[in-house]
């Protein structure tokens, strides 16, 4: 069974409004593993911290008692070591080892759909473990509800603890996932930058940081800095002021001494017909101050290079 990643802590998981609830529970069960919220099944999207914050209950459960028995486990490690009991007629001990763990910590449970076999045998462990008051959490990339086949035994025995999901990331979270990154990396990276980069749609936090890693790659090898909002703001701001007036009028930027990315005044709504955005789109998404392709004065060669990499955005050839 695996070791717990040193580096995967409550300390270092950015909490924001997609995951709170998941990690008020987590934290709870590290600091009482037993007495609430047993089984705790978190589910969610893949990239979304799920493994980061079963690792972080092991690590907050060992800080408080050092001579804790816990156990980590994938569900493949898990198929791995049942067949191997099996073949080697050992399995009452690895039910043995697995049922007298203080905590449990099951990841990626479906990958049990259809493994009915194996369905049986982590029942029988959740029984045994519930039964002596000591802790399992599982997850999941879904609820138990939508593993497919997956034992009703089962899925009451969940649904009788905390069931709980990690959503994506919303633009301020994106925005505290991306400063946490840069600063413990030690490296610069403007501020604008990280509010284009945070303001891409994206699916999960390892592709946020994939995005934030071909910045810091590109900036690792140009000589020519990437462009901020306030290098491109003053050019701009009187013209689109007063084409905004004429059409239903909506943003106005100014330049602002306070920094580049301060200064920016936006009045009503956006013009749909404004080609910052792609056609079709307002700009806006349902968060607050999010857009669906970046902020304004951020090139769009740019944009699509930190999306794609295609070819090198400092070309005068546009990639998207």
């Amino acid at each position: 069974m695996e070791e717990l990643n040193p580096r995967l802590t409550f300390e270092t998981f950015v909490v924001g409004a997609a995951n709170r609830l998941a990690v008020t529970a987590a934290r709870k069960v590290g600091e009482s593993p037993g007495t609430a919220y047993n089984p705790l099944f978190v589910y969610g999207g893949s990239g979304l911290g799920k493994t980061h914050l079963l690792m972080a209950i092991g690590h907050l459960a060992r800080e408080l008692r050092a001579d804790i028995d816990l156990e980590y486990v994938t569900l493949n490690e898990f198929v791995e070591l049942y067949q191997a009991a099996v073949a080697a007629g050992q399995t009452d001990a690895l039910r043995s080892r697995l049922a007298r763990a203080d905590v449990l910590l099951v990841d990626d449970v479906h990958f049990l759909a259809r493994r009915h076999e194996l369905q049986a045998e982590l029942l029988r462990v959740v029984e045994q473990l519930q039964s002596a008051s000591r802790q399992i959490v599982l997850t999941s990339d879904r609820p138990p509800t939508e593993i497919q086949d997956l034992d009703d035994r089962l899925i009451s025995r969940f649904d009788g603890g905390l069931v709980v999901d990690i959503d994506t990331p919303e633009f301020e979270t994106r925005l505290a996932i991306l400063r946490r990154g840069v600063a413990d990396r030690e490296v610069g990276v403007e501020a604008d930058v990280l509010e284009v980069i945070a303001g891409t749609q994206v699916q999960s936090v390892r592709e946020l940081l994939g995005l934030l890693n071909r910045v810091i790659a590109f900036q690792a090898v140009s000589e020519m800095p990437l462009p901020t909002n306030s290098q491109h703001s003053s050019q701009v701001s009187a013209t689109r002021c007063k084409s905004r007036s004429m059409s239903g009028g909506t943003v106005c930027r100014k330049p602002s001494a306070s920094g580049p990315a301060r200064g920016i005044e936006r009045i009503g709504s956006i013009d749909s017909s404004d080609r910052r955005f792609p056609p079709g789109s307002s700009g806006r998404s349902a968060s607050t101050n999010e857009t669906s392709t970046g902020f304004e004065g951020f090139s769009g060669r740019w944009h699509a290079w930190i999306r794609n990499g295609s070819r090198n955005p400092s070309s005068s050839t546009r990639t998207g």
